[in-house]
């Protein structure tokens, strides 16, 4: 049997943990899904299959709000301390931030 490997994560992305594109991109982009897809496809298909999205992982770095471009972490972590774009709408419910878009790997 194979470990099912899960992070919850707020939205505020504010950590000095967060340093490199691989990371961001990991946490940011459709690299990252949302638990409730990943419990349906066990229930459906009995295991959850891994998808190589590895290119997902060094997309540019944007921002997860406003899906601005930035050319380093510092520079986008700058940007995300000030940033007021709303989250988009399919992530907040009655005021809180409830599931992952299921277009956050696409640019806009």
């Amino acid at each position: 049997m194979r470990q099912l490997h899960l992070h919850v994560i707020s939205q505020d992305f504010n950590s000095k943990h967060l340093k490199n594109k691989k990371h961001w991109n990991s946490f940011t982009t459709a690299f990252f899904r949302d638990s409730v897809d990943v419990m349906e496809e066990i229930s459906g298909c009995g295991k959850a299959r891994l998808k190589d999205d590895v290119k997902v992982l060094s997309m540019e770095l944007r921002c997860h709000r406003c899906r601005s471009a930035h050319p380093s972490i510092p520079r986008l972590k700058s940007h995300i301390t000030n940033c007021q774009a709303l989250f988009p709408a399919n992530l907040v419910e009655n005021g809180r931030l409830v599931t992952a878009p299921s277009n956050a790997g696409v640019n806009s």
